[in-house]
């Protein structure tokens, strides 16, 4: 699928499955699937960014200097968080039946500046300034690529803002350090699963409001 195809064939996709009866992929289908997931990370991160990630979060296990982060559960591993949740009895609305159908979900996090007397700003998650926009437009570039790809690939997919999987909880159980923010979570999907009467299906519906380009762009002559 050539780039202008897989633009236009993009779109957002929700795939839910009831969490009772979740979609189990054998561990030999998640390995042989492995390759496809490497891929897209790899296109992914071709996306641009103006600024590396402060020194502050190049330390533990993920240490590279792209202000993004990137954690990936396959299918069964979003089975076990499905199950998770629901033994600590949180309600995640249609995250739970994503969960159950997806093939896989990447949990996208930026890297914001460390903030500057911090406490004397409670409930501010990060400060409002040129270098932080930056981080967040490449980590958004990195989603579309991702995106992209996956389309390219034939896979359904849906960028979720993350709802209840932004709780501190699944940072915890997900071992996430609580200083990254989450930017998206990406849901992946079977084509073939969208066919299947046992899950519900649901397009973005905001597609048809882009309007003509007239009314959202124009040419500046002076």
């Amino acid at each position: 699928m050539d780039t202008k195809h897989a633009i236009k064939q993009r779109r957002t996709l929700k795939v839910m499955a009831d969490e009772h009866q979740p979609l189990m992929t054998s561990v030999e289908q998640e390995i042989a699937f492995r390759p496809v997931i490497n891929e897209l990370l790899e296109l992914a991160a071709q996306a641009p960014f103006h600024y590396t990630c402060h020194r502050s979060h190049q330390e533990g296990e993920l240490k590279g200097a792209l202000p993004w982060r990137f954690y990936v559960l396959e299918s069964s591993d979003c089975r076990q968080l499905l199950t998770y949740l629901q033994e600590q009895g949180i309600d995640g609305g249609k995250i739970m039946g994503m969960l159950a159908a997806a093939k896989t979900l990447i949990q996208v996090t930026w890297l914001p500046e460390p903030m500057t007397h911090s406490e004397d700003k409670p409930g501010v998650l990060y400060e409002a300034n040129l270098k932080n926009m930056e981080h967040i437009a490449a980590g958004s570039a990195a989603i579309q690529n991702l995106l992209l790809a996956a389309t390219a690939k034939d896979l359904e997919n849906y960028w979720s803002s993350g709802g209840v999987l932004r709780e501190s909880k699944v940072y915890e159980y997900l071992n996430i350090p609580p200083k990254e923010l989450l930017l998206g979570s990406i849901f992946l999907f079977d084509k073939q699963l969208v066919q299947n009467s046992g899950v519900t299906v649901k397009v973005g519906g905001l597609a048809e409001q882009r309007g003509d380009i007239e009314s959202w762009a124009t040419y500046i002559k002076k």
